[in-house]
């Protein structure tokens, strides 16, 4: 019999469980609800860290694949440096580059489409470890300048443009005005951060441009080798480079490094991803911990039931199981709620995330998240059955038994409750010092100063063809007519061109000082622009002159310089009286653009909001035949013009039917997009710390409206001997704001520690800004005195007479 009475207790429990928390709807809303939110808003977090942190990406052995390349395996690599490393490094069993092509125009019979390319070079498949479904990968042969034009597909690009013909291979298709031959076709689902089309080979020109650090570059260990390894042989062949190139590489070149693929994918967003699953964990905590108090609240009420129990003959593990079902009973309802919260969560807070999510399988709630939510649910219910089973373990039955035992101001239970309401202050402390510090940061952001004044300007970009970017004359009709037509649009005050907008990407090269080889910079920022380029963006000239329509192709070659520049190589001097030759890099000539005449300084402009401005010239759009432009970048004057996008669309057409028009957009809109992370991570933290706040002001409330209704008859008493209202008014307020005190000493502890994890997500301020902390210190004691007002001041108001007849 022994053996099957289990069942039967537990149905008991179950139906008792179910009939004591229908008695107390407002008990059980309130805690169903509380838990919804925090598991609810937990499971949607990790069901993105599941996604971008924990699923493995569809590569064979994917922890042996690693990024090689420059500021400690990040940055990107020149052509030499992949072939001298893809030669001479002893551990990669494969090696590879790849760059992006962009978007070409492809076209096969009569069809035709845009497709997005990336240019590849050998090895490239097989480094990554999953095989083509047809064909084969590019040859050695292939790879070399001049070699025959191959081309591998996508399975997409097959199915839609071929009908998945299995005879594909050996087919001409046309990209741009170039023939290619398909000889391969990647496997179904095959998954790559770049998405791409279509891979080209990426083909070694023997110009400049190989010079440039513009591939990436992704290897694979060989097998019984590790990363450190690996790394440690990196220093090695860094010094046989600069040995084998002694005029190209500089003193300060530092080589390059190997680090994990995936680290390399995620690591941009794994500290955001982490810090907000903290600050949702932390929310878990406060609404637990509230619960956790009605609970002891629940339990005073309880308090003589469980003696009758017990004096009955129930044991305390017979109580333990019965407490276990209750409130297991509760988490799976409010876990059931919060994967309903998480599900109606999840698609916004993935669209809200400002952060680049690489993932290679949906975001979703999957067998994992929810494994993770049982677990958490099952855990929450285990400890909310310590609560009572920590208090049972002091009742002494006699005296519950008695009708004037009631006090519980004392024991377990009183000192539980204020080590609850200590964390909940602690918790949201922390978590208000976090948002504070973002908010900070975020204000900063906003303060900076961007060199150009982007209200009313729209922008677009115009990708040229491969026919239109060789030829010079061609391109530059085609801008000179976009100018003039925009012009000509009906509330358009000015028009201009530049081939890389402010804060939106970088374009550099080599140059140097003309006659000073000491004064070069690799990377230097170049800007082609059109003459009202400087005026329509409102960047003031400081010294000499902007650009004019005299400054073409038949006149002498000119530059402008921005103030960064000016500073750098003419501290004290007049940078007007110099020439600047881009191509030339400590008297090294990589590239053929003649010397240039400084003709003016002008202000700064930020390239990436957060950093300092680089050092960067300008030079007349029809002075860049060395250069060479591959799109533009339009802006246009035209504030408060209604459905403009169009008109710029079919404008443009008018000039020329082919071709394509990207990004059209505001250039506030491009200044917001640079601060999506911060607003967003400013704000989530916000609403997570008013959240948190409320709560521990409710915990406070809680707390001490429970101790006034406990005391009632000991308050009445104090009040009939004498007692002033400020004396009971003291009476409640010291017992509060020294609960409220330790909390927010602890939060500030815990704070001042924890904060230094939020450093990389900071801009313009400390993570222990004394300000910050002193700010929410202020505000969260403020709200924990107006909770605590309430119950005091409703304890002085008791009638004495009422609260000794108080049973």
């Amino acid at each position: 019999m022994q053996t099957i009475m289990w069942p039967e207790t537990l149905w008991q429990d179950l139906r008792f469980a179910v009939r004591l928390l229908r008695k107390a709807p407002g008990f059980t809303v309130v805690a169903v609800l509380s838990l919804a939110l925090g598991i609810g808003v937990n499971t949607a977090m990790f069901s993105v860290i599941n996604a971008v942190l924990l699923h493995s990406f569809p590569y064979p052995g994917a922890n042996r694949l690693v990024r090689v390349g420059r500021g400690g395996g990040k940055g990107d690599a020149s052509m030499p440096e992949y072939a001298f490393w893809k030669e001479h490094a002893r551990f990669f069993s494969s090696f590879a580059g790849y760059r992006g092509g962009g978007e070409r125009h492809f076209s096969r019979g009569s069809g035709d489409e845009w497709i997005s390319i990336l240019a590849i070079t050998t090895d490239f498949v097989r480094t990554l470890g999953i095989p083509l479904s047809l064909g084969r990968e590019f040859t050695a042969e292939e790879a070399k300048a001049g070699g025959p034009s191959a081309i591998v597909i996508s399975d997409g690009l097959w199915r839609r443009s071929f009908g998945a013909d299995p005879q594909v291979l050996g087919r001409s298709v046309i990209l741009e005005d170039k023939s290619y031959t398909v000889v391969g076709v990647l496997a179904p689902g095959f998954w790559f951060p770049d998405s791409s089309d279509a891979f080209v080979p990426l083909q070694s020109t023997g110009t400049v441009i190989d010079t440039g650090s513009n591939t990436t570059l992704i290897a694979r260990l060989k097998d019984g080798c590790t990363l450190k390894q690996a790394q440690a042989e990196m220093a090695i062949i860094t010094e046989d480079f600069r040995r084998a190139n002694p005029v190209s590489i500089t003193r300060e070149y530092r080589g390059m490094r190997a680090i994990s693929y995936v680290d390399s994918l995620v690591g941009d967003v794994r500290v955001n991803l982490l810090v907000l699953f903290g600050a949702t964990g932390l929310l878990l905590l406060i609404s637990c911990s509230n619960l956790a108090a009605l609970l002891f609240t629940r339990f005073a009420a309880r308090r003589k039931e469980l003696a009758v129990r017990m004096a009955l003959g129930s044991s305390r593990q017979r109580l333990l199981t019965q407490f276990f079902v209750e409130n297991l009973l509760i988490a799976g309802w409010g876990g059931a709620v919060g994967l309903l919260t998480a599900y109606s969560l999840l698609r916004g807070l993935v669209a809200w995330m400002p952060f680049d999510l690489l993932v290679s399988s949906p975001i979703q709630l999957d067998r994992s998240v929810l494994a993770f939510t049982i677990a958490v649910t099952a855990v929450t219910a285990l400890v909310f059955t310590l609560t009572p089973l920590l208090a049972t373990s002091r009742i002494n039955v006699q005296e519950s038994l008695n009708s004037a035992g009631r006090s519980a101001t004392g024991g377990v239970r009183a000192g539980a409750r204020n080590l609850l309401v200590i964390g909940e202050v602690a918790l949201a402390t922390t978590l208000m010092i976090g948002a504070g510090l973002l908010i900070q940061s975020l204000k900063r952001v906003y303060q900076e100063r961007l060199g150009f004044a982007p209200h009313g300007l729209i922008t677009f970009q115009t990708p040229f063809a491969r026919s239109r970017r060789e030829n010079t004359a061609d391109r530059m009709n085609f801008t000179n007519t976009m100018l003039e037509r925009l012009a000509a649009v009906p509330g358009v005050r000015g028009v201009a061109a530049t081939n890389v907008l402010p804060l939106v990407g970088w374009s550099n090269f080599p140059t140097q000082r003309e006659g000073r080889p000491d004064q070069s910079i690799g990377a230097m920022e170049i800007r082609s622009v059109t003459p009202a380029y400087f005026e329509l963006m409102g960047i003031p000239v400081r010294r000499g002159r902007s650009f004019a329509g005299r400054d073409d192709a038949n006149s002498a070659p000119v530059v402008v310089i921005n103030e960064t520049l000016a500073r750098t190589w003419w501290l004290n001097g007049d940078p007007t009286e110099d020439r600047i030759v881009i191509g030339l890099y400590q008297g090294h000539e990589i590239g053929k653009d003649p010397p240039r005449q400084v003709i003016g300084v002008v202000g700064d402009t930020k390239t990436s909001l957060k950093d300092l401005p680089r050092p960067t010239l300008f030079v007349p759009m029809a002075q860049t035949d060395a250069l060479g432009v591959s799109s533009l970048a339009w802006i246009v004057n035209a504030t408060g013009v209604a459905g403009f996008a169009d008109t710029l669309r079919s404008t443009t057409l008018e000039i020329d039917p082919s071709q394509r028009i990207r990004q059209v957009r505001s250039m506030d809109e491009i200044v917001a997009s640079r601060t999506a992370s911060s607003r967003f991570n400013a704000s989530l933290f916000g609403i997570f710390a008013g959240v948190a706040l409320l709560l521990a002001a409710i915990g406070v409330y809680g707390l001490l409206s429970f101790l006034v209704a406990q005391r009632r008859r000991e308050i009445g008493t104090r009040i009939a001997l004498g007692a002033t209202h400020a004396d009971i008014l003291s009476l409640i307020f010291k017992q509060g704001v020294v609960l409220t005190t330790i909390g927010l000493v602890i939060g500030l502890l815990v704070a001042y520690f924890a904060t230094r994890w939020l450093a990389s997500l900071l801009y313009g301020v400390q993570s222990r800004d004394f300000f910050t902390f002193a700010a929410a210190a202020f505000v969260l004691m403020l709200a924990a005195l107006i909770a605590i007002y309430l119950p005091a001041h409703r304890a002085a108001r008791i009638d004495p007479t009422v609260a000794l007849r108080y049973e």
